[in-house]
């Protein structure tokens, strides 16, 4: 084919020839952006994501305002139930409350040293308790020490029986303990 007979077939069918060049020239576009997809569909799903928590962060806000003062006053509550580990005199007479609440006898009771606590604001206080009393009383301190003021954790508890109580059909029995209070140094 010369050049004459290209330049015939041209003005014979222009519109054919118009549109194959565009059709080609579309191509080439297309191959040359398709390396982009990926990248843009990435693109686009981090924006999504991000919008996504933005209007998480919105929706969450809206309460904010009452959130904090509920969480500063559970705070509060909290620091209300934990035990200062230095007040020995404040931390025994909590037992001693517990002895005339329960109507146990206080046989002993020892602080120990207080735990590690790393980077933690809190620390176990340990204590040795023994009381003696009748079964129900005995477990009624039990139950007042776990659901207590102070948050608890009770390592050991061992109850023996110790003889026979001034109540009819009811025999004493002794409690020793090793628990742990929830506390600050």
């Amino acid at each position: 084919m010369t050049s004459a007979d290209l330049t015939a077939v041209l003005k014979k069918h222009p519109i054919g020839v118009g549109s194959a060049l565009v059709a080609i020239a579309c191509g080439v576009v297309l191959y040359l952006k398709s390396g982009d997809i990926p990248a843009s569909q990435a693109e686009n799903e981090a924006r999504s994501a991000e919008a996504a928590k933005m209007i998480a962060n919105v929706r969450n806000s809206a309460n904010l305002a009452e959130q904090v003062a509920e969480i500063q006053a559970q705070r509060k509550d909290l620091d209300a139930r934990l035990m200062k580990a230095g007040q020995l005199a404040v931390n025994l007479q909590y037992f001693y409350k517990l002895e005339t609440e329960t109507e146990v006898k206080l046989v002993d009771v020892r602080q120990g040293g207080p735990g590690r606590s790393g980077k933690s604001p809190y620390i176990p206080v340990p204590f040795s308790v023994t009381v003696s009393g009748s079964y129900p009383q005995v477990v009624n301190f039990l139950g007042r020490v776990q659901n207590g003021r102070h948050f608890c954790r009770v390592l050991t508890a061992t109850f023996t029986k110790a003889g026979t109580s001034s109540l009819p059909g009811a025999a004493d029995m002794t409690l020793a303990l090793n628990l742990e209070l929830l506390g600050q140094p």
